[in-house]
């Protein structure tokens, strides 16, 4: 068993090292490859090193390495990163090395830098490793180096590095399991312990999640006092909808206020976007780097535009069409049912709904096979760049699939209960499937899969430490937050757009998140290698999505659908024609009581002058 070889610097050493990241090299990797790899890791950084602590694992022959660092290193490295600490007088500002003493907390790592916050600074100052005068890699002549190249990345390239994670620590975990996605625990996430232990990508998703999901209260028990009350259906779509326009922009909003608290509160809100080296898989002739002036990997940019304009926007187009007509099918279907099958067997009226919601369901899982795969052929230089290009394709073709049925139903056909039906198969069968496929597969991949592994948990107590950390090299991969927020995407396009229609939506949505919640967290603690994750302000581009879906859609879809406006017209009209008629039979009595009154004052006036002349004879007969 070999022990830890630390850097030279006195300040470097401690008592008690804690391993935090894995690297696991081939098989049969080349003795002279890892001793040339520790050595690098550990040396200065005058000379091309890391200054990191590294283990060989469970021999100096395996093909395993532990990589740790010293406080010295942490704190100069998260002055490198940018992070912000809390300062003495209570203030986030980014911190300084030199300054160190005059920050909370500072004199104890493991409480001024989260486990997340050390395991990314490692990754970090690994993947800053450059080669200085290697040609090759030692050990394979045939991997060439050139100068200034990163040598984790061509490690990945070579295939001589297998694979890097860092490491969970299993007492934190267990007190964080027991507070997070335990079920006799129904109080709200611990956001700060997760940011803590999992990073800012993982704890910022997690928020949201719960966020969105209590903002569902107001909008589902109003749908619940829509669906009691006696209301006619068109006042319930009006005060629904006018309901549904504050409610998407007030949760937006207090959204925004409550990801800058936490990003505030993290110390991520002011932080510079890091320089970002290739990707791992960005391949191009060998050339200058404009920016960095370094020998490096370049590829045209207008060659990547041709691949997106030429070939994956066409994809994107002819995926497009498969979606539509799935719709046409579909709608074919419906006829079909209605007119042989709606006397016969009601469950067969769901039938066409259930099978175009297995339709898209598939469709969108294998448009994101198929996105990845052009997205990795466009060859994106940076890792944002790859996953900004990704996203806008699925999140394109998402939205078409997902409510173009939805669209014609309600602003062509006008078929209320049509629309109904089908928004409840899409929440309800689609809510089903991600559960299962979510939660079965996995938990059927570790049971039947790792067998062997699971025995050996059940004794971990008697496990050497080097058995646990293997343990959590075998998990699978952990696949990131990509299908997660695309589910919250469409979610929240059903609340915002269709819960008038179909007032049980949000509802629906809140008893799916509630679990959603669980599911998630189980699998990122139990299922999944611990991620590497950078620290985050925000949830990235799907809040920019959220926010332009919302502004397209308030100016392209009018608030009150148009059948709606026909009939609150045609209510209009009778309305108007009833005063009309109600004026008329008004002005007929009128004329009416006129000549009734002309009457009167006609045979009032004769009886007058026959007065007159009466009382003129008796006045002559008195006078004779």
């Amino acid at each position: 068993m070999g022990s830890w070889t630390r850097p030279t610097c006195k300040c470097c050493i401690s008592k008690a090292v804690q391993p935090l990241v894995a690297l696991e090299l081939i098989e049969d990797i080349n003795m002279e490859t890892k001793r040339w790899l520790m050595t690098r890791i550990q040396a200065e950084k005058i000379v091309g090193g890391a200054e990191l602590m590294v283990h060989p694992g469970e021999d100096d022959d395996g093909n395993m390495l532990l990589v740790s660092a010293s406080q010295h290193v942490l704190l100069r490295a998260a002055e490198f990163v940018g992070l912000y600490k809390l300062y003495k007088d209570g203030s986030m500002i980014a911190f300084s090395y030199r300054d160190s003493r005059n920050f909370q907390n500072s004199d104890n790592i493991n409480e001024f830098l989260t486990l997340a916050e050390r395991q990314f600074i490692i990754l970090r100052t690994l993947e800053n490793i450059k080669a200085v005068d290697e040609k090759y890699i030692p050990g394979y002549p045939t991997e060439t180096l050139y100068p200034g190249e990163a040598i984790f990345n061509r490690l990945q390239k070579s295939k001589i590095l297998h694979t890097f994670y860092p490491l969970h620590d299993e007492q934190i975990l267990c007190k964080l399991g027991a507070r997070w996605h335990s079920y006799r625990n129904l109080s709200l996430q611990p956001i700060d312990s997760i940011y803590s232990y999992f990073g800012g990508s993982v704890a910022m998703y997690f928020s949201f999640l719960e966020f969105f999901t209590c903002s569902l209260m107001p909008i589902a028990a109003f749908g619940i006092a829509v669906v009691l009350l006696s209301m006619d259906t068109i006042d319930k779509c009006i005060l629904f909808s006018v309901f549904n326009m504050i409610w998407s922009t007030v949760v937006m909003e207090l959204w925004k206020r409550h990801s800058s608290v936490l990003s505030y509160t993290w110390g991520t809100m002011q932080m510079n976007s890091q320089f970002e080296e290739p990707r791992v898989d960005y391949k191009g002739s060998m050339g200058i780097n404009p920016i960095t002036h370094r020998y490096q990997p370049y590829y045209p940019a207008w060659r990547r535009k041709l691949k997106i304009w030429c070939v994956s926007v066409p994809v994107l187009c002819l995926f497009l069409s498969f979606s539509l007509f799935g719709m046409y099918v579909f709608f074919r279907m419906e006829a079909l049912v209605k007119t042989y099958y709606s006397g016969c067997w009601a469950c067969a009226l769901y039938l066409p709904s259930i099978l175009h919601t297995l339709y898209v369901t598939g469709m969108n899982s294998l448009y994101k096979m198929v996105a990845e795969v052009l997205t990795e052929w466009e060859n994106h230089r940076l890792e944002s760049s790859y996953q900004n290009h990704l996203t806008i394709k699925v999140l394109v073709f998402r939205f078409v699939n997902c409510f173009a049925a939805l669209f014609y139903i309600s602003l062509y056909l006008q078929d209320l209960e049509l629309l109904r039906k089908k928004l409840a198969s899409l929440l309800v069968l689609t809510q089903i499937i991600n559960q299962l496929i979510e939660t079965l597969v996995p938990y059927l991949y570790k049971t039947i899969m790792r067998k062997g592994a699971g025995l050996k948990k059940m004794t971990m107590e008697n496990t050497p430490d080097i058995d646990k950390i293997k343990l959590q090299g075998e998990m699978s991969s952990f696949p990131g937050m990509f299908d997660e927020y695309m589910e919250l995407f469409v979610q929240f396009g059903y609340v915002s757009l269709f819960s008038c229609i179909y007032p049980l939506t949000a509802i629906l949505v809140m008893v799916n998140n509630i679990t959603e919640i669980r599911m998630d967290a189980m699998k990122l603690c139990h299922l999944f290698r611990k991620p590497f994750i950078s620290p985050a302000a925000n949830i990235g581009v799907w809040q920019h999505a959220l926010l332009a879906i919302k502004i397209i859609l308030a100016f392209a879809i009018p608030d009150v659908p148009q059948w709606v406006k026909l009939r609150i017209e045609r209510v209009e009209y009778q309305s108007l024609q009833a005063l009309k008629h109600k004026l008329a039979e008004a002005d007929k009595d009128d004329s009416r009581e006129m000549a009734v009154k002309e009457t009167l004052s006609d045979g009032t006036t004769g009886f007058n002058s026959a007065e007159s002349t009466l009382y003129t004879s008796n006045k002559q007969l008195n006078l004779l």
